[in-house]
């Protein structure tokens, strides 16, 4: 699988996290899972880059 750029991952995952605006958030999450596939491979992704633990 092409993985998106780390810095437009980080930048969505930062937006889904720290965006009180509802819409900035339903973006940022389709946009993981439009890259991604699953919110697993997702989480996944994030922990392999050490954004989550």
């Amino acid at each position: 699988m092409n993985e998106p750029p780390f810095v437009l991952v980080k930048t969505w995952y930062e937006m889904l996290v720290n965006s009180s605006d509802k819409q900035l958030t339903s973006h940022a999450e389709k946009m993981l899972i439009g890259a991604f596939g699953t919110q697993e491979a997702v989480a996944s992704y994030l922990k392999k880059h050490k954004l989550i633990n």
